[in-house]
């Protein structure tokens, strides 16, 4: 996690002077794609604001020309045309700004080479986006290194030589760029899975929403997640006007060719999923050589797709060796639950909607079992260390077994059968040791708290089920960065994730991780060791010895003693 304070500090005074040049003259648009955060329309303030860096100063050195050029980073007006004045008129043309941002974080050092006329540009490198805008965070302490040549024409310096894209610092970047999250549908076409995305923030950046969906989804999502759009589809036109409110999206007629009524429904519900994020779009029209499409009459095929699945208020938990839900305080019985103490259960899970099936591990984490009212308790997995279970909205059971030095994955189905899928535990697990296992509640995605030499990652998985919903393989994942160990982690909300971080004297602090935003440290409370998390980051629980504390602005306020294992459904 970056250095929260000197962020908000710099950032301030970023926007400070930004009102300031407001005030004193005309300001262009800021243009083109990069990378961003949820919130896709963008604050009144960054619509108003951009930045327009200034050009070359006259005889200026190699090193200042070069400085000069990192600066004009924050400007894309007009195709970085600031930025274009640094280079030589041969390079100016050829050059993509796009290809790739290097966020960067202390301050370049500009180094000159033996070879004449030839420096680097040394980077601490916080992250990187590339042209489809997807982020890829950095190991701290990770530098790089970027070779630049230069020539003099007509006695001013000019850059020759410099690698696609452009460098930006990190306390700059959140300010020029935004994260939008594009959507996806699920396997099943009942939920809207999130991929986060970065784009500057400009005028037409509805086509970079439009183009970036077309291209598909984040290599951690492909096979996890489907598109209404056949692969390849491209704009007619390189625009996306929106008058009144309205989006118009125009294809050439080939994308229509096949396509049946419920095609062309889901592509335009799709379309309206990712462009009505945009403070300026209200409805969305889908168009072949300009002339709208015929959607036909309904179909009677087209679910209704939901987006941040909700998981209520009631939260089970384990109180004396009873499986119980509990809310507002309050702890009730299950009816008609069979009597589970001989097993000594520990974290318990619940499914979403009825709440009618309990998964739940034996006191020795070696046996996973099923129950639920009017159900008798039956053993579905055994192994080593078992992780908490967790049920995805298609009702199977996960878990995760100790295996040699790595971890087994298990997934039970909605028949208690569980899968003997030899692709269910992915190569790239390898020595990693699952320590939790939580899935989305789009089913879409796993979320996995690993130990691999001795440190902790958080990472994120697509799940890539069969054409019956049966997972058969995790992607390769997205991997969250944290500051400290973390020891579990929970989903509370389509793309947060809060997990508990093991500070230096061993103390315990909540933090909200989210591909879109900086990461946010809560306060903690003395001898918590779990948490829970509901709809939002609001809805938070911290588990001790004795008691559940909710979370209530930054601190936690006593919910409900002799409660342990607590979990919302899913």
């Amino acid at each position: 996690m970056r250095k929260a304070r000197r962020r908000a500090a710099s950032v301030a005074a970023f926007l400070s002077a930004l009102v300031f040049l407001a005030g004193c003259s005309s300001i262009p648009t800021v243009g083109p794609v990069g990378t961003a955060t949820a919130s896709a329309g963008g604050s009144s303030l960054t619509q108003q604001l951009s930045y327009s860096p200034p050009g070359p100063v006259e005889d200026d050195s190699p090193q200042g020309i070069i400085g000069g050029f990192i600066d004009a980073g924050v400007g894309a007006g007009e195709d970085y045309t600031a930025a274009r004045e640094f280079l030589t008129a041969e390079l100016a043309a050829s050059w993509v700004p796009n290809e790739r941002v290097v966020i960067y974080g202390a301050d370049p050092n500009i180094v000159p080479t033996p070879e004449p006329n030839a420096f680097q540009i040394q980077l601490e490198v916080v992250a990187s986006v590339n042209a489809q805008g997807i982020r890829t965070e950095s190991a701290p302490g990770t530098t790089e290194t970027i070779q630049v040549r230069l020539v003099q024409q007509e006695g001013q310096w000019r850059i020759s030589g410099i690698p696609n894209g452009i460098m930006i610092s990190d306390i700059t970047f959140p300010i020029v760029f935004r994260a939008h999250n594009l959507y996806f549908y699920s396997s099943t076409y009942r939920y809207w899975v999130p991929d986060t995305r970065w784009f500057v923030q400009r005028s037409g950046m509805a086509a970079s929403v439009v183009n970036a969906m077309l291209a598909g989804p984040a290599p951690y999502l492909e096979g996890a997640v489907t598109s209404a759009f056949p692969v390849e589809t491209q704009l007619a036109r390189e625009a996306v006007p929106v008058v009144s409110g309205v989006a118009s999206v125009d294809f050439a007629a080939e994308v229509l060719e096949d396509s049946t009524d419920l095609n062309r429904q889901q592509m335009k519900l799709q379309l309206e999923q990712n462009l009505r994020q945009l403070n300026n779009v209200n409805s969305v029209e889908m168009t072949v050589n300009q002339r709208e499409v015929d959607l036909g009459p309904p179909s009677s095929e087209l679910v209704p797709v939901e987006d941040d699945p909700r998981v209520g208020e009631t939260q089970v938990g384990i109180q004396g060796q009873d499986i119980v839900f509990f809310r507002d305080r309050q702890a009730r019985e299950i009816g008609n639950l069979p009597d589970v103490s001989a097993y000594d259960p520990r974290d318990p899970a619940v499914s979403v909607g009825e709440m009618d099936t309990i998964a739940f591990l034996s006191g020795d984490r070696g046996t996973l079992l099923v129950t639920g009212p009017d159900k008798d308790v039956a053993t579905v997995a055994t192994g080593s260390s078992l992780t908490g279970p967790s049920i995805d909205p298609e009702g199977w059971i996960w878990s995760a077994s100790a295996q040699g030095e790595g971890s087994r994955l298990i997934a039970v189905g909605p028949d208690l059968a569980a899968s003997t899928q030899t692709g269910l535990t992915p190569s790239w697990l390898g020595d990693m040791q699952v320590r939790e296992l939580r899935l989305s509640r789009d089913g879409a995605r796993a979320l996995l708290v690993v130990e691999q030499n001795g440190a902790s990652r958080v990472l994120i998985a697509g799940v890539v089920r069969s054409s019956n919903g049966a997972p058969q393989s995790l992607t390769t994942p997205l991997e969250l960065w944290t500051a400290e160990p973390v020891t579990t982690a929970v989903w509370v909300g389509e793309t947060k994730v809060a997990a508990l971080q093991k500070g230096q004297d061993e103390s315990l602090t909540p933090v909200i991780l989210d591909p879109a935003e900086d990461n946010q440290e809560l306060a903690g409370w003395d001898g918590s060791f779990s948490i829970s998390g509901g709809d939002g980051p609001e809805d938070l629980f911290l588990q001790t010895a004795d008691a559940v504390y909710k979370k209530l602005g930054n601190g936690w306020i006593r919910e409900i003693d002799g409660i342990r294992d607590p979990a919302f459904p899913g």
